[in-house]
């Protein structure tokens, strides 16, 4: 289960007598025959409770490090930037463990003055002036807060903006929404298919992540621990 947002994402307001589909899910997988999980950047780390057997979530940020440092010229030089305020943890790690520089975009919605109607206000927390920037997130589905974040960086001076996602779901129009955006270059993992993708976007490109999944059922299979798969190089 690479990609599990959709299947797990519950409706604000829902009734107290239904089932959130998390919860179904689960219960359809365990009474299928499943007696372990294994998944990667869960979206919600709640929702390894809908499960009442092992659940082992694998990190994306590894590959993402790894691309990094093996993909982008004088990368020490360049900023690491969180998207949202909910993506700070992450970013900051892979930050921190490449010595980096870090930024936030932090959203804030203000009423306009006609009405009482919110509009969300992109800041940028931090400089990207002069430098190569690299976005940071767990998933892009209709991809607006990646392709808006490139758009401000860009405004406020970045040279190049990179963004790397751990799950590509891109529904909707989002591919076209990244082909004319300010991004000038997208990274995800196969953790959802991406050939249809990879046709349609030249801007997208794709890292694999079947081997790490392979060395977790074969620890799993074996009894053996997978917590080294959680930091894997």
């Amino acid at each position: 289960m690479g990609q599990v947002k959709s299947l797990f994402q519950g409706k604000p307001g829902y009734k107290q007598w239904v089932a959130q589909a998390g919860t179904l899910v689960a219960d359809l997988l365990t009474c299928s025959g499943a007696d372990q999980v294994i998944t990667m950047d869960l979206h919600d780390p709640q929702y390894q409770g809908f499960f009442d057997i092992p659940v082992d979530n694998l990190y994306g940020k590894p590959l993402l490090k790894r691309y990094i440092q093996q993909n982008i010229p004088n990368f020490q030089d360049a900023i690491v930037v969180s998207p949202d305020a909910g993506g700070a943890k992450r970013a900051t790690a892979i930050a921190d463990g490449l010595n980096m520089e870090f930024a936030l975009i932090h959203k804030e919605r203000r009423p306009t003055r006609i009405t009482d109607r919110q509009n969300a206000t992109m800041m940028l927390v931090g400089n990207v002036r002069d430098k190569v920037a690299i976005l940071i997130d767990d998933l892009a589905d209709t991809s607006n807060t990646i392709t808006r974040a490139a758009k401000l960086l860009k405004k406020e001076g970045a040279t190049y903006v990179y963004a790397l996602i751990t799950h590509g779901v891109f529904s909707g129009d989002a591919i076209d929404r990244i082909n004319a955006s300010a991004l000038d270059k997208i990274i995800v993992t196969n953790s959802v298919p991406q050939d249809e993708h990879r046709r349609l976007c030249p801007k997208l490109e794709v890292l694999e992540v079947g081997p790490v999944f392979a060395e977790a059922i074969r620890r799993v299979h074996h009894g053996e621990s997978i917590s080294v798969l959680f930091n894997y190089d």
